[in-house]
């Protein structure tokens, strides 16, 4: 780079000389020509960065905090389990290391929030699911509400038995 600032600082010092040739076509040298007039060129404006500030780099007696979580989990029910005409069905969500002080599960059952079980945040239960394919999630969620653990998906299956059947319990004989 201090090449390049020499050139062009010599530049900038040589004179420049101007002249019109007999075709009308405008000329520039260093050199000077019959005619030629000399001109005054004006440098081109520069600009210079400042140095750029000392990176910050951490203390080496301070600790890096570890992931929040190292897995968070759906442990019940299973994926792609199916259920028979249940009266009621438990989630259950599993975390490692176990929930911090703070620190909110949410459990969402087809898009709806589950409410926990009093007395256990890991733990929600769904009253008389209805019939068909239903998916979980749940997130935990830090005291300022950013996201810090995500299970996977669970789908499962309730099955009932139909009213139109003649042999259904469902018709109440």
């Amino acid at each position: 780079m201090a090449v390049t600032l020499l050139v062009a600082a010599g530049a900038m010092a040589a004179t420049t000389y101007r002249w019109v040739d007999s075709q009308g076509v405008v000329h520039y040298s260093d050199t000077p020509q019959p005619g030629a007039e000399q001109i005054q060129i004006i440098p081109a404006q520069t600009y210079r960065a400042p140095p750029a500030p000392p990176t910050a780099s951490a203390p080496a007696s301070e600790p890096v905090a570890p992931p929040a979580y190292v897995s968070c989990e759906i442990t019940q029910p299973a994926a792609e389990q199916s259920y028979f005409a249940p009266e009621s069905l438990r989630v259950a969500v599993g975390l490692n290391p176990g929930l911090r002080p703070g620190d909110v599960v949410a459990v969402t059952l087809d898009g709806d929030g589950l409410t926990a079980e009093q007395g256990d945040p890991l733990q929600f239960a769904v009253s008389q699911p209805e019939r068909g394919a239903h998916t979980l999630r749940a997130v935990v969620r830090d005291a300022g509400g950013r996201m810090v653990c995500s299970a996977s998906a669970v789908t499962f299956y309730v099955q009932r038995p139909s009213v139109l059947s003649p042999d259904s319990p469902a018709r109440g004989r």
